[in-house]
């Protein structure tokens, strides 16, 4: 643990250190849970892109990408940053009244 002030001028100054560590750490196993180390990349984005115009679901489309890359801890992203990126690819390719069908695509199981 680390505790640092900021000084009225504007630097900051480590104030306390306590090298023991007080709770155990995360499994490697779990890491790729933590929203920090989770990302959709360019080439998921366009594979999701492309199975949402021809109709394939969500949990297809996602089942499909982690059996690539051998599992759903080395794809990189949780089923929910999928559907945050489809929505909000969707709300920019909307038009003012324009439901775009999302809410019908993304409850697809």
């Amino acid at each position: 643990m680390m505790k640092i002030n900021c000084r009225v001028t504007g630097c900051y100054q480590v104030v306390q250190v306590i090298h023991k560590h007080n709770h155990s750490l995360c499994n490697p196993s779990k890491t790729h849970l933590f929203r920090s180390h989770r990302n959709l990349s360019s080439v998921q984005a366009a594979e999701a892109d492309m199975a949402r115009s021809v109709g394939i679901t969500p949990k297809t489309t996602i089942d499909f990408m982690s059996k690539q890359v051998g599992g759903r801890e080395n794809l990189g992203f949780i089923s929910q940053d999928y559907k945050n990126y489809v929505c909000s690819k969707c709300t920019k390719e909307m038009k003012a009244g324009d439901t775009g069908g999302i809410l019908e695509y993304l409850q697809k199981k």
